[in-house]
């Protein structure tokens, strides 16, 4: 993942923007809070699934990162390590997308 998505999560995160972790995006989701959700291409295949399975249900857009699950959670400050994360913003998950479609 390029430095400019990752300073991107963190700016989000530092907003208030983000639900972190896999059932607290899942909770967020059914509450029609969640606009985009950043998934770590290395979480077990089940994780993998049943976070492209809710994101199809909702209707959310879903991003693969190649980011080792231990690294998202030390990105964001956390002492776990989140399967994904959900951006409750759209501006955020506009730029986001924009980023990942430039590089």
């Amino acid at each position: 993942m390029c430095d400019k998505f990752i300073g991107m999560l963190g700016l989000a995160m530092r907003a208030g923007k983000l639900t972190v972790g896999t059932e607290q995006v899942f909770v967020a989701m059914a509450k029609g809070r969640i606009k985009l959700v950043v998934a770590s291409a290395m979480a077990s295949e089940g994780t993998k699934k049943k976070i492209r399975t809710k994101c199809e249900y909702y209707g959310v857009r879903l991003i693969s990162a190649d980011i080792e699950i231990g690294e998202l959670g030390r990105m964001l400050g956390k002492t776990y390590a989140p399967a994904c994360v959900g951006v409750c913003d759209e501006n955020f998950a506009k730029a986001l997308m924009e980023i990942i479609g430039s590089t």
